[in-house]
This record gives structure tokens, sequence and C-alpha cells, in this order.
């Protein structure tokens, strides 16, 4: 008796394994991959925000001093539409790998329910911006404000996310009420302070969204007033930056505060000033500090000690910020990599010399200018984090020579590869195990999914994961 019992049981869990399986296999059939519904995150709720998008169609004079037509995209901030609504379709669905990526991002200090916010809204510095010099207890107020309204900016644009994809009021309560409240700035002082531009941005990507979304309390809804506040407190801040004087990862900022003032207020002449900033930077210095594509990513011709050129069989591409420190540098990664992004997400083609805004049949992508000079100054410096020897050049930083790499802190990669590496993978479909991708692929892939940073947007595998991923 016992021994037909147990061997009914036996049976009775083959059985159950059995239709287990084919209902998995079914469900597999129906969605074109392995989607289960224990993955799907406990924080998305029956609420599904859905986009407006718009095209905002403008002029602007091109470098030849033309009126050329042009449009602006909404949302195009960081994000195109298409990728936030894929995003949003794969968390929900609970598929990878986005939703591993999702409960990452989802536990970070910044995408919290209850965030810390740092404006103050009874201090009067952070109304009325002052300049670098003692005021009362801060030994430098714009450094005191400046460093908290980043962080800020970093948590507006996380728990807008976290909003998008769960549908969450929570979330989006958190980020209106934070935005509202720096509608309130009044003033700045023409004192340089780049983290002002780094707010700009944040502010303006973020606002991109919540204005393309409606939620179940109105009185959460992007207002016509919101629009004009936000727009005046970015032409405030303006006077804190600016797009081209500023040095190698600061510059970055500046036109990243800039390009997103511009997309977010139509302002197609600033914009396309903001992009050729990215590329060349021809109004910057010509070499040295200017943070551009062209001269942080630098094909190295000249030896800047000695004044002798490189010849043709050692010209290489260096990030020129390695001279300084290992930190800075992915800075520039993560600069440049989220500037070219947002121009992407616009679909604005550069001329592949001067960098400038162009329609005609020869023009490229930002990720292709130069050859593709993005990827060639990361790969260049993933291969030295990964203990390889490469050639250095001593290169003029404007303060003094970079004789060599500085070492310290040699191994270390930072979260600002998922950019590049679902731009090469999934657009420009390359094989990411060529010579020419394989480092990127490497680097990216052993670290997914990719985390974020208070500077930039990064978490690439949640952000910017195509959906031809499936």
């Amino acid at each position: 008796y016992k021994w037909e019992r147990v061997l009914y049981m036996g049976w009775v869990k083959r059985l159950a394994l059995l239709i287990g399986t084919i209902v998995l296999a079914t469900v597999v059939g129906w969605t074109g991959r392995d989607t289960q519904a224990a993955s799907i995150s406990s924080l998305i709720t029956s609420y599904q925000p859905q986009l407006k998008t718009s095209q905002e169609k403008t002029s602007y004079t091109d470098s030849a001093g033309k009126t050329q037509q042009a449009t602006i995209s909404h949302p195009g901030i960081t994000m195109s539409a298409e990728q936030l609504e894929t995003m949003q379709k794969e968390v929900r669905a609970g598929a990878e790998p986005w939703a591993d990526a999702f409960n990452a991002y989802a536990n970070d200090s910044f995408a919290k329910k209850n965030p810390r916010i740092y404006f103050q809204p009874g201090n009067d510095i952070f109304i009325h911006i002052l300049g670098p010099w003692r005021s009362g207890n801060y030994a430098n107020p714009s450094e005191y404000v400046g460093d908290r309204v980043n962080k800020d900016g970093a948590t507006i644009f996380k728990q807008t996310i976290m909003w998008y994809i769960t549908g969450d009021i929570a979330y989006r309560a958190n980020a209106m009420n934070a935005i509202r409240q720096y509608e309130k700035i009044q003033s700045a002082l023409s004192a340089y302070n780049f983290r002002f531009a780094t707010l700009t941005y944040w502010l303006a990507a973020s606002a991109e969204i919540l204005r393309a979304t409606d939620c179940q309390d109105s009185s959460l809804n992007w207002t016509q007033n919101d629009t004009d506040n936000l727009t005046r407190v970015f032409n405030v801040l303006s006077v804190t930056y600016n797009a081209h004087s500023y040095w190698m990862n600061q510059h970055q900022f500046n036109v990243l505060g800039t390009m997103g003032r511009a997309l977010f207020t139509n302002n197609y002449q600033l914009y396309a000033e903001a992009v050729e900033a990215t590329t060349v930077n021809n109004a910057g210095a010509h070499g040295g500090n200017n943070g551009s594509i062209m001269y942080q990513m630098r094909l190295m011709t000249k030896n800047d000690q000695t004044g002798e050129p490189v010849s043709t069989a050692e010209q290489h591409v260096q990030l020129i910020e390695m001279g300084r420190d290992v930190g800075h540098a992915w800075d520039d990664v993560g600069g440049l990599s989220t500037l070219a992004q947002t121009i992407y997400s616009q679909g604005t083609k550069v001329d592949p010399a001067t960098g400038t805004i162009s329609t005609a049949d020869n023009a490229v992508n930002p990720f292709n200018f130069l050859n593709d000079r993005i990827l060639a100054g990361t790969t260049y410096m993933i291969r030295y984090e990964k203990g390889e020897n490469v050639l250095w050049t001593p290169a003029d930083s404007s303060r003094g020579i970079y004789t060599q790499i500085n070492p310290a802190g040699r191994g270390r990669i930072d979260p600002f590869l998922g950019i590049l590496y679902n731009y090469y993978k999934y657009d420009q479909k390359v094989n990411m195990n060529d010579d020419k991708y394989r480092p990127l692929t490497q680097a990216y892939e052993a670290r997914m999914p990719e985390g974020t940073s208070p500077d930039y947007p990064a978490a690439g595998t949640l952000l910017f994961t195509r959906s031809s991923a499936n």
C-alpha cells in the first residue's frame, strides 16, 4: 500500500510538472520571451501613464546664415518617446533585462518613495543664488546650494522615471512638488557654478516626461503655469554658466544645461549652438580646456610637450582628462554620451567635419562624428582601466601638460557605457565582438544592469535597452 501510494504521488508530481511546462511554453509562445509573473515588480500599479507626444515646428539660422525649418520632438530630452515606451512596457511585463535593472534602480536612495529634498524654501540663498563669496554662515553659498540642487535634480529625474514606469502617484507627487519648489527661484548672480547647469538639465528632462503625462490627481498635472515658471527659472540660472568656456568635463555640464533649456523652451537656435558646442565648440579654446568630442576625445597628431608631430603609424585617440584623474575622465564619457544621446533622440544629424547641424546626404549621427570619436576615446580608457598598455602622447590641458596618465585608482569602470552599447548593438547593428566594439561589450556586459549616477542618467540597461533585445 505504501509503495503504491509513493508511486501514485510520484506520477502526480510528474503530471503537475508536465502541465506546468506546457503552460510556461505556451506563455513563452504567446509573448515571444520567457515572461514570468513573479518577475513583475510589486511596485507596479494598475495605472499606466500614457505619453502625449508632439512636434514643435520652428526655424533657425544655420552656420551659412540661411534660415532653416526644423522640428523639436517632445518628449525628447535624453530619452525619445520610443525609448520611454519600450522601458515602461518591458518593465511592466517583467521582461529581462529591464526587470532586474528596474529593481536595482528602485533601490537607489534617490528613487525611494520618501527621498530627501535639499531645497530650503525658507532659506533665501536658495531663492536668490549668490556668488562664490562668504555670506553669513556660508563660506561659499553657491557651492553650498549647488551641491544640494545637483542632488535634488537627480532625485526629481529618478522620481519621474519611477512614476512613468509604475503609475504610482506618490512618485509623481514627489517630482512635481520638488519642481514647484524650484519654480520659486527669483534671481542669480552671474558667478560661475556648473551645478546650476546640471540642475537645469535634470529639471528639463524630468519636466518633459511630466508634461507629457497626466495622472489620477489633476492638481499634480503639468500646467502652463509650470512651463512659464520653469522657463523663467532657466533664464535666471543661465547667468551662472555658458556653453563654450569651461574646463573639460565642466564644459559638458554647461552644454547639458544649455541643451535642456533650449529643447524645453523650443529655442532651436540655442539648441543648434549646444549641438556644435558638443561636437567641436569652435567658439571655445581649440585644445586645452575644450570639453567637446573633438578636443576631449582627441586625435593625437602632435606631442604638446616637444611640439614634434606624431608619426601616422602612432597617431591615436586618447581621452585627455585621464591625465588628471580617473573619476573626471569617466565624467567625459558620461557627459559626451548623454549629450550625443539627447541629440540622437531629436533625430538631429551633424556635418562630419564641422559638427554643425546638417541635413546633407553625408550628415552623421553624433555617435558617428569624427569616425566614432566618442567610442574611440571611451575604448582607449576601458583598455587602460582593464590593465592594457596604451600609448600616451603628452597633451596640453590649458593647466599644464599631461605627460602621462594618472594611474591612481586604475581599474575603475563607471556606469556610463550603456548609451554607447545600446546604440551600436541595436541601432547600428554591428557585431559587438569585433575588435572595435569588444572592449565596450566586455566592460558593459560584465556590469549589467548598469548602475545609476547623481550627475548623469546612466542606468543604461533600464533606460536605453531597445525593444529588439527580445
